[in-house]
């Protein structure tokens, strides 16, 4: 006695085969990819190329993947390339290593090229001016701004990188001038505060004014003060602090504040320091000072 059809359309027998691509199964681990045109599981890898197709509309499910089988190719001279891409970690797109890039990968953007020699180019300016590692972070990220906005276009890579180590340094409160960055790179200070100003203005950023205080113990120790060189430091920020509460502070410049401050401090100190002791070092006029 035969018994029941199975699903396969024989009498009692086991079921019968799926229809066609019913069968395949995903890879252990992976969940089966669906094509997001005709919603068919029929996906086929293309191999090195790290692309999937589906087999029933022909549409690209998948493109530049990234694979974990390593192959190898042998060369015109006998020497073997690995087959594959780099993707570095802010790389929009791979690009392919040995010699046959152009066919299993694609060449490496302008654009990538440029941010990974800004940050060789910031890292060097931060390396002269003793800045921190969390400064040429911020301003690297201020230099990919910069080149999305095509802000570089046109201008000098050493004034653009300059001014976003400047507009880190503002961010952070640290101690360093825009004349600074001026004698490391040796560029005109009018040249890079025109940068400077451009720069923020297409950011929109609203940068604090300058604290005079942040730079009296930075000058104090370039008077040859000796063991007085903190007395004067603190007397200095205390005029400071009383010119900021008679509105003195407004309109004038952090260095000329700062060199006043000074110059009243190390004389009330017993400290014979002149106008051009002051100047020389902070960088100001003398009709400043006084």
């Amino acid at each position: 006695r035969s018994g029941p059809p199975g699903p396969g359309g024989g009498d009692g027998g086991p079921p019968g085969p799926s229809p066609s691509g019913a069968g395949k199964q995903a890879a252990p681990g992976r969940a089966a990819a669906m094509c997001p045109n005709c919603g068919s599981r029929n996906i086929e890898s293309l191999g090195p190329s790290g692309s999937s197709v589906c087999t029933d509309c022909g549409i690209i499910v998948e493109e530049n993947t990234i694979v974990s089988s390593v192959e190898f190719v042998e060369g015109a001279g006998g020497s073997s390339s690995m087959v594959g891409q780099y993707v570095g970690a802010n790389s929009a797109r791979g690009f392919g290593t040995g010699a046959r890039r152009g066919q299993y990968g694609f060449s490496r953007q302008s654009r990538e090229n440029t941010l990974a020699s800004g940050r060789r180019r910031i890292q060097d300016v931060a390396a002269l001016m003793r800045l921190g590692p969390h400064l040429v972070d911020a301003a690297h990220r201020l230099f990919t701004v910069a080149v999305e906005r095509n802000f570089v276009q046109g201008r000098k890579r050493s004034h653009v990188i300059a001014a976003c180590l400047y507009t880190s340094c503002r961010q952070e409160k640290s101690q360093h001038m825009l004349i600074d960055f001026s004698d490391a790179l040796q560029i005109n200070v009018y040249v890079l505060g025109t940068c400077f100003l451009k720069f923020r203005r297409l950011l929109g950023l609203k940068l604090e004014i300058i604290d005079p205080a942040l730079f009296v113990y930075r000058f104090a120790a370039h008077l040859d003060l000796g063991d007085g060189a903190n007395r004067v430091a603190m007397s200095a920020l205390r005029l400071v602090a009383r010119m900021k509460r008679d509105w003195i502070v407004a309109g004038r410049r952090p260095a000329g504040i700062c060199a006043a401050a000074l110059l009243i401090a190390s004389r009330a100190h017993g400290y014979e320091r002149q106008h051009a002791d002051v100047t020389k070092v902070l960088r100001v006029c003398g009709v400043t000072v006084m």
